[in-house]
């Protein structure tokens, strides 16, 4: 299927009972044409394969060994169709099940750390520095993030990042596909090792993808379509019964939409039109069709491939199962031979006289064995003396368990767990923990760039397409978009910021009792968005920039009021009580003549009323 329209789905990102349904039961036979585009296309698509294949034999083998001893049932040895033997026991190696604990453990820690359900692990904002963002670009961005988690919640995203984590901490690479659907928005898978090839481009970033898997012919038609099948599977398809149960190998490329000369000349091929970065092939291998099961281009890369550490231009990683590897080994070996010695000692090999090779004998508790003639040497007696000392052998077992444990960083995940003393404060936990976080800091970075910000990207892009968005404010328009982590481990190497804003606070008020005029030295309002962003506090319970300051300038007028008023009812209460007094010295003040000073001054005595001036008695 050509992707022409970037809103429309694929056949298989519709796939399901319902899609099922509405296939025809026959499909109408047209003569056999010759494709010769899609077959020149297809032979080259396979050439390539092979070729990953070739390349990806050491690590093929690498990956086996693995499995065998940590992770049995993430590997697929030969991509071999009706083999009927996906259900046998292939855990046999596994005696002693450590290895595959530690890892459990190390991956849910990863999970939980850095990507948990049950908490926000990312936000975005504008990747401008010092963008001075609006309230309606805040709310906007905590919407985005709203339905990101939203969808990434209501599908299989976080099932398919726990088998992930597993994948990545066994084989060191865990690809994982995200595509559209049509329920559930996104639909994410896991290859399992064995099944996929990548591809490194020059960067050495993976910008390649290709697979061998095997589904049914009622998974084929399901996924593709009966009209884009093969001539055998739609005819398998109609005979319906046991043939739906048939399996196909299907073979799956993503690469890069560049141009292919196709052999002898001619126009170039395999280009899909519609300004489309990558392009995504689907058919049945080595069958010959008139066209693929699907075909399509992706504006952007539909796939991720976390490593765990890389070397070179490798396209695969190597990983701390892979460290673990020779303790694991060891450790099965030690186990066996441990339960031997046990065994050895309760139920040791018996030497028996040769009379009594036709008598009825028994070694269990209680049962007793009658033999004629018994002498000092008849009857049965140990070949050999078994006396291992097992005490050692305990201890060294306990010794690989825990290096197999630190290997997997369960003494990090763990750590309270593990921990023997029970009184330790909260900063003396918080320092362990940062300094033990210091290892795994280059592995989280790698996830969050590989993995974690092409998940982000991948989902916003197809929500975008699907109008699932709120419009776009004036503000943030042609303004670049970052992905900020506050996972766990992520904000537990950050939490030095917080703790130095908060120690920085108790000192300026410390020092701002003495010396008030320090108290102007930070920008609060700036220190406390700071700090808030810090939390992860929402952006809809802080006022925008203008309410606040609208709200502190009207605070401002309110306390500079009823500081008008305080001051003016103290002038009153100290005035008149300071007026009283005054007059009651004045007027007990003897100036001669029986005139007292308030009496002077108020004109009082003949000359006074000559002039007008009121009395003191009028006054």
């Amino acid at each position: 299927m050509v992707m022409n329209n970037n809103t429309a789905l694929a056949i298989y990102e519709q796939a399901g009972p319902a899609l099922l349904a509405r296939q025809p039961a026959t499909i109408v036979k047209l003569p056999y044409k010759t494709n010769t585009e899609w077959t020149q296309m297809r032979s080259i698509l396979e050439q390539r394969l092979t070729m990953l294949r070739n390349w990806r034999m050491s690590w093929w083998e690498h990956w086996a060994l693995l499995a065998t001893y940590i992770l049995p049932r993430r590997y697929h040895w030969l991509i071999v169709p009706n083999n009927n033997v996906r259900g046998l026991p292939i855990n046999t190696e596994i005696v002693d099940p450590t290895g595959t604990q530690a890892m459990r453990i190390c991956a849910a820690g990863l999970m939980s750390g850095m990507c948990s359900p049950s908490r926000p692990w990312f936000k975005l904002r504008p990747s401008v520095k010092g963008f001075d963002m609006d309230q309606e670009g805040q709310l906007w961005f905590d919407e985005v993030e709203e339905r990101i988690y939203a969808v990434m919640a209501g599908s299989n995203y976080y099932d398919s990042k726990a088998q992930q984590y597993e994948d990545l901490v066994v084989f060191g690479t865990a690809p994982k596909i995200i595509y559209e659907d049509e329920k559930d928005v996104i639909r994410c898978y896991n290859p399992c090792a064995g099944e996929y090839f990548l591809i490194s481009g020059s960067t050495f970033r993976i910008e390649g993808f290709a697979r061998l898997f095997v589904l049914t012919v009622n998974q084929i038609i399901e996924m593709f379509g009966v009209e884009n099948c093969p001539n055998d599977v739609q005819s398998m398809w109609q005979q319906k019964g046991s043939s739906l149960e048939v399996e196909r190998i299907v073979a799956h490329m993503i690469e890069p939409n560049y141009p292919v000369q196709p052999r002898g000349g001619g126009p170039e091929i395999g280009v899909i039109r519609g300004d489309y970065t990558y392009r995504e092939y689907y058919w049945i291998w080595g069958t010959s069709s008139d066209k693929p099961l699907s075909q399509r281009g992706f504006k952007e890369l539909p796939f991720t491939s976390p490593r765990w550490a890389v070397t070179s231009n490798d396209p695969y990683g190597r990983s701390p199962g892979m460290d673990a590897l020779p303790d694991i080994m060891q450790l099965q070996v030690e186990t066996r031979r441990k339960a031997q010695g046990i065994e050895k000692q309760v139920n040791p090999p018996l030497l028996a006289d040769v009379s009594m090779k036709n008598e009825p004998s028994s070694t269990l508790p209680g049962h007793v064995t009658y033999v004629p003639g018994l002498g000092p040497d008849k009857g049965m007696r140990p070949i050999y003396t078994v006396d291992p000392k097992l005490e050692h052998m305990t201890a060294d077992i306990k010794e690989v368990q825990e290096r197999i444990r630190r290997g997997f960083f369960n003494d990090l995940f763990l750590m309270i767990a593990s921990d023997d003393k029970t009184n330790r404060t909260a900063y003396e936990i918080a320092a362990r923990q940062q300094e033990k976080l210091q290892v795994l800091g280059p592995v989280i970075e790698r996830l969050q760039n590989e993995d974690l910000s092409q998940d982000i990207k991948r989902i916003f892009s197809i929500l975008a397409r699907k109008n699932m968005l709120p419009a776009l404010p004036d503000s943030l328009r042609n303004v670049p978009m970052e992905i900020e982590y506050i996972s766990m481990l992520t904000l537990a190497q950050r939490a030095a910021s917080t703790a130095g804003v908060e120690r920085f606070v108790a000192m300026v008020g410390r020092v701002g009792s003495a010396k008030q005029e320090i108290l102007e030295l930070p920008e609060w309002e700036e220190m406390m968005r700071e700090y808030a962003d810090d939390l992860i506090v929402p952006h809809k319970v802080l006022k925008s920039r203008e309410n606040y300051q609208s709200a502190v300038a009207e605070i401002k007028r309110a306390q500079a009021k009823a500081m008008q008023g305080a001051q003016a009812q103290q002038g009153l209460t100290e005035t008149l009580p300071a007026v009283a007094d005054s007059a009651k010295s004045l007027s007990e003040t003897d100036t001669g003549g029986g005139l007292s000073a308030l009496q002077m001054m108020l004109g009082g005595g003949a000359a006074g009323a000559g002039a007008g001036v009121p009395t003191p008695g009028a006054v």
